[in-house]
């Protein structure tokens, strides 16, 4: 077991995309969760850094979408379910369920093909949730839309608990 670590609030550290990847850009993994303004609790276990989002391919260009399938989706309230990753069993996938995480300065997605599990804008203020090929999931709130009430990024210790 890790301990979590809180990273990054909404409620301490405001509500700026540049704060959030200043705070957990260089923590690997991570654990969004999103508390909307309507109690719908979702999020996300993601695998990689969100520094990654800086990374160029062989020709110079930043890379749209990064992570690895041992990224999920989660969640607790109104319903507690969790998506794993649709090649997690080995299965030959398509390129639209390999989108596992997108960032750049004016959004954060998470999951892709034919819709975006998770999106939130520049303001973590305004999301929507679709199904997306990545977790074949439904969207996490039943409206699509969502106003965010708490964003909270947790990272784990690298100390292992006895």
């Amino acid at each position: 077991m890790y301990q979590p670590i809180l990273l990054y609030t909404t409620e301490e550290h405001g509500c700026s995309l540049t704060t959030f990847y200043v705070r957990v850009e260089h923590h690997e993994p991570t654990l969004l969760m999103i508390k909307t303004c309507n109690n719908e609790v979702f999020g996300a276990y993601c695998s990689s850094r969100w520094g990654e989002r800086n990374q160029k391919d062989d020709r110079g260009n930043r890379q749209a979408y990064f992570g690895t399938g041992e990224t999920f989706l989660f969640s607790l309230y109104p319903e507690r379910a969790k998506y794993q990753w649709v090649g997690i069993e080995g299965d030959k996938v398509g390129h639209g369920a390999e989108l596992f995480m997108a960032a750049d300065s004016k959004m954060i997605t998470i999951g892709g093909g034919e819709g975006q599990a998770i999106w939130m804008d520049e303001n973590i203020r305004f999301g929507k949730t679709d199904r997306c090929q990545t977790f074949n999931n439904p969207p996490l709130c039943p409206s699509g839309d969502f106003e965010i009430r708490v964003l909270e990024v947790y990272g784990f210790a690298t100390d292992q608990l006895s």
